[in-house]
Order: structure tokens, then sequence, then C-alpha cells
């Protein structure tokens, strides 16, 4: 069962007229708003409420916005924060938004459009970190449940695990999407990742038993970014350097994610080692040739090759021949030689068959 989607947001401003106005122009889009003049205030209704998001002024009387968010983080970390603050004020609001993660800001005075928008993004922020610890603590349970049962071999426990197994390869699968969703809305990026994943790895002669694995687990290879703001993944253009550093943590984050389980080994080594290259230039480990794992090496062509040959929010697709003779001058820098020379022998038997 999905768990309900929070709507509730803590509105914080010292103006009456600047909190009146918000509840104004949100309460159609059907969310429960809580008003405070006061961090003090604030921090109050959030304690006694299920919060989703705040929204607080950056200049304000006894408690300054700055101070009021690091006490909710502290009390509340989950919570998505946000500052309000004038363009006077906006170098101080940007500042704080990159030293201390707040999510963003709206400006005084705001459109209606950004306005709305910005706080549905803030609310899908905290609802996708909502359903992935419920996920986790679901997967957690299934796999206590399953070491359990592996303990008896009779017929009923056998099928009884075949089913909290299939039940845990359907979390897994939850999981990959929700990170999907906040960067592909077809969800089909991790599809196709597994379909090239399972080609290279049966070619490269690995078992099929340990193919459908490495190939299962690759659609996790990017789980870490249900914690990166939509404001990095969908931006258009380039990444600032800052920007740039909070997208390289998803990797790490998505290794926390999956836990310290024996079942998800593979899993973390994708998720921590997809970005590596064969040179040691890649990070987040900075890791060279063999020593990176063979999984992650097997994705990282099969993601290159994808990222490529499909629309991004920063740049078109590219063309299958394009995006092979590109890959071609990285063999040996970012792929492993012999990994890519494989992956181009089957798309050009590929090729060949559409003719």
């Amino acid at each position: 069962m999905t768990a309900m989607m929070n709507r509730a947001l803590l509105i914080v401003d010292d103006e009456p007229d600047v909190t009146s106005s918000l509840n104004r122009q949100l309460k159609r889009d059907g969310y429960s708003i809580y008003s405070a003049n006061s961090g003090g205030t604030g921090l109050q209704l959030l304690k006694e409420n299920d919060i989703g998001v705040v929204v607080s002024d950056l200049m304000m009387p006894e408690m300054d916005g700055i101070t009021f968010l690091e006490l909710v983080k502290q009390h509340k970390p989950d919570v998505v924060r946000m500052l309000l603050t004038a363009h006077g004020s906006l170098d101080n609001a940007m500042a704080a938004v990159n030293r201390l993660q707040i999510f963003g800001y709206l400006t005084k005075p705001w459109s209606a459009e950004e306005l709305k928008g910005t706080i549905a993004r803030a609310f899908q922020q905290y609802n996708l970190s909502a359903e992935n610890k419920r996920l986790q603590q679901l997967t957690k349970a299934q796999n206590q449940r399953l070491s359990f049962i592996n303990e008896n071999l009779e017929d009923s426990v056998r099928k009884r695990t075949f089913q909290l197994e299939e039940a845990i390869r359907e979390g897994v699968v939850m999981l990959a999407m929700a990170a999907e969703a906040k960067d592909d809305d077809t969800g089909e990026h991790i599809h196709r990742i597994r379909r090239l994943t399972y080609e290279i790895c049966t070619g490269l002669g690995i078992s099929s038993e340990e193919s459908e694995q490495i190939s299962f687990f690759s659609i996790m290879h990017d789980v870490g970014k249900i914690h990166i703001p939509d404001s990095i993944l969908q931006k258009p253009g380039s990444l600032s350097a800052q920007e740039w550093k909070v997208m390289q943590t998803h990797c790490l984050a998505g290794e926390k994610i999956l836990g310290n389980k024996l079942f998800y080994q593979t899993a973390r080594e994708i998720a921590r080692s997809h970005h590596e290259r064969w040179d040691g230039n890649g990070y987040p480990d900075g890791l060279k040739g063999e020593l990176i794992p063979l999984a992650a090496r097997v994705v990282t062509v099969a993601d290159v090759f994808d990222a490529l040959t499909h629309e991004r929010p920063y740049k078109p697709a590219w063309s299958v021949e394009a995006a092979l003779v590109e890959m071609k001058t990285l063999a040996g820098k970012v792929f492993d030689p012999k990994i890519l020379s494989l992956f181009l022998h089957i798309q050009a038997k590929k090729q060949r068959h559409k003719k």
C-alpha cells in the first residue's frame, strides 16, 4: 500500500500581510496551511503537526530565518526547508541554500506561477524521500522474514521464500522507479539499462544467473538521486561547481540507501562505482582499471550509451552512430576497453539486422 501524500505546509513570517497572501494563493491547491509570526511559534507548530514543507522569511526579529531553519533540521531533518527573502537579501539567501542544504528560496514579490511550482516541487521531494524510507523499512522486514524462512527446508517454507523474494524484487523496482521519476518522466531509462547490461554480461561469458543478477541490480545505479534537488537534476544548462559537487553525492547516497545486507552487495557496487573511470579520473573513489567492480564497469558503458542516445534536460538525443563514435574515443579512458569492444560488436550486429 502506498503511503498517504503529505500536503501540510508551515509558513513563518512576521508580516501578517505576507502570510495572508500566501494562504490566499495556495489554499485552493489542497494544502493544509499553518502560519506563524515568529520562529518560536513555528517550532511549536512543527512539533504538534506532521509538516512536510516549511517556508520561512529570512529577516525576522528575535530569530532570523536561517537560525529557525537550522533548528527545524535538528528537530525534524526530513522536513523540506525553504527561505522567503526580499531581492535585497537574495545573495544571503543563496549562500544559505548552498551552505545549509536548504531546498530553495522564494523572492518577495513572487509570481503565482513560481510560488505554486516551487511549493509543488518541495512536496514532491518530501514525499519521494518518505516513500523511499517506507520501502526501505518494507525491504528490511521482508529480508528478516526471508532469513527466518531459509532456516526451514519444508516445501511450504520454500514456496513462501519464493513469494518473499518476488516481493523484495518488486520493492527494488519501486525504489528504482521512485528515483528515476525525478529526472525521467517515462521511467524507461532503468529498463533500457537492464536490457543493455544483460546483453553485455552474457557476451562476456558471465553465467546466466549472475548476468540476471547484475542486470537486475543495474536499475539501482541512480537510486541516490532521490536526495538530489530537482533544480539540479532538471537544470537545462551546465551545472555550477557547487551544483556538480552536490550531484556527485548521489553515488554514496545510493550505496547508503541500499544498506549492508549481502543480498544487495552487487547493487551497492553499481550505485557507488558506476561513475568511476578506467583511467582513474572518475568519482567518488578515483578507482582505476580492474579495481573498479566488474558490474559497475558494465553499467557505465550501458548508462553512457543510453544517456547519449536519449534526450536529457541539458541536451538532445544523439544518433546511435554518433554515440558509438564518441564512445570509441573514450576506450581506455572512461571505459574498460574489453567491455566497450564487446558492446560495439553487439551494437554493430543490431544495426546489420535492421538493414
